[in-house]
């Protein structure tokens, strides 16, 4: 992979996990609720998650889902919904105990829940099929996958480790009076706004 291309998918990587998204929510709410140990199986399943999905568009399966309106369709509802439903347990959640917040993935997230995450993700999904389009054209499709996967997986674990520092580090303040039942409040309007950005995309 050239070195201008390189240095571009860094850029494009580190935007794309930096700015605010459901990885990142995950991680800051966890981080508030549970503590900083707690986001650690999170912050490794992400890049997994979603290197495998790069991984895969490299492969082809992005242009099977571009030429499949309804099975690219399926994916985004799909994914919108959860976030949806998970907005909402979050913001009439007082305070997050294990597992309070339920369904197929229930907080604190582990490892494997992370991971297959990101395949209910829609923002994951916008990244990967731009990925796909802008670094996958080119000659040695898998191997450019393989270089691609690595810089957003570096960039992802960067990203949730400062969300996850920011929501454990406001845990002690958090915990007077009802502040940890706002900011649960605001995390799941704000996950629920990007849901719904998404879905008007």
């Amino acid at each position: 992979m050239p070195t201008d291309e390189l240095i571009a998918a860094m850029v494009f990587a580190l935007i794309g996990c930096f700015t605010p998204g459901p990885n990142n929510t995950i991680a800051t709410v966890t981080g508030a609720n549970f503590g900083w140990r707690a986001v650690l199986p999170h912050i490794a399943g992400v890049p997994v998650g979603f290197a495998s999905m790069l991984l895969a568009a490299a492969g082809g399966v992005a242009t099977l889902l571009i030429a499949s309106p309804i099975a690219m369709g399926t994916l985004q509802w799909a994914g919108v919904a959860y976030l949806l439903w998970l907005s909402w347990a979050l913001a009439r959640a007082r305070e997050l105990a294990p597992k309070a917040v339920g369904g197929p993935f229930t907080l604190p997230l582990n490892f494997t829940q992370s991971a297959l995450f990101q395949y209910f993700n829609p923002k994951a999904w916008m990244l990967a099929l731009a990925t796909a389009g802008a670094y996958f054209t080119g000659a040695r499709p898998l191997q450019r996958g393989v270089i691609v996967s690595l810089v957003f997986a570096a960039a992802a674990v960067a990203s949730l480790v400062v969300w996850a520092w920011l929501g454990a580090s406001l845990r002690a303040w958090l915990a007077q009076g009802t502040r940890l039942r706002r900011f649960n409040q605001t995390m799941g309007a704000i996950l629920a706004t990007t849901a719904v950005w998404m879905a008007l995309r």
